[in-house]
């Protein structure tokens, strides 16, 4: 029988992370909602409710205490890339939940969970794995002493290609998103920095090479001369590739690591 996780065994020990200033950009956000990427969303997302029975119980007790929710980043990323170019399905969904705990969390959830190394809780579990987290303990509304706000919650998103928020209809409220660079970057399929501290700078390296490969998205400079710097080190190169190895599939880690040699060599 699994056992619950305690409150001690999540919290993040946030003096241990790396975290890197990089040259932000982020820009302010805007909201969408009746839109082409809303409704493909909508669709989208009401297909993993229906697939993932503990996601949508979840969710339904967290409407029923009146807890706002949205998707963060990556499930919304991949799903408007695959609409728009016909890329690879996102695998996983993000959620963050405001004015809820993290006990509360828990509590509403089998005991297999696992904590996340940001603060949050993660389900494995098939079809479709999610993590969560209270919009409070989020890692850099944390580390910032941000406000505690969706818009903040924005403003942390490592890169412009991840940065927006999508918000199911929910206790009457319709569907939106709130878009802060991400549209922009699948249209122009260029990535930048969004926020300007960068947590785990050799993973988020692995994160690049990948979203490149997957999306076929190109670097701005300053993305393109922090990757340098890192891969240059032949000890982060080889984490980079064995991250690549590990979390993604051949296809997308093959193209990937073959991306490497370039960055290295041409000193940007």
């Amino acid at each position: 029988m699994h056992r619950k996780i305690q409150r001690s065994e999540w919290m993040p020990n946030i003096g241990r992370i790396e975290v890197q200033l990089v040259a932000g950009s982020y820009v302010p956000p805007v909201l969408l909602e009746g839109t082409r990427e809303v409704e493909c969303a909508d669709v989208e997302f009401a297909s993993v409710l229906t697939a993932s029975q503990r996601l949508a119980d979840l969710l339904a007790r967290l409407e029923k205490l009146g807890v706002r929710y949205c998707v963060f980043g990556g499930w919304l990323r991949d799903t408007l890339a695959a609409h728009a170019y016909g890329t690879l399905s996102p695998r996983d969904v993000d959620l963050v939940a405001a004015d809820v705990g993290i006990d509360e969390l828990i509590a509403a959830l089998p005991a297999d969970i696992r904590p996340t190394m940001f603060g949050g809780v993660q389900s494995s579990a098939g079809p479709v794995p999610f993590d969560i987290w209270p919009l409070h303990e989020t890692f850099l509304i944390r580390t910032l002493f941000m406000p505690v706000s969706f818009d903040s919650l924005l403003q942390t998103a490592d890169f412009n290609i991840n940065a927006a928020l999508y918000f199911p209809a929910q206790a009457g409220k319709t569907s939106a998103i709130l878009d802060a660079g991400m549209l922009s970057a699948i249209q122009r399929r260029c990535l930048s920095f969004n926020s300007s501290h960068l947590p785990f700078p050799v993973m988020q390296c692995s994160r690049l090479l990948a979203y490149s490969a997957k999306l076929n998205l190109s670097f701005d400079a300053g993305v393109l001369a922090l990757m340098h710097e890192i891969l240059k080190n032949p000890h982060n190169r080889e984490q980079v590739v064995e991250g690549l190895q590990r979390y993604q599939p051949h296809a997308v880690a093959d193209k990937a690591i073959a991306a490497i040699r370039p960055i290295v060599e041409g000193g940007h």
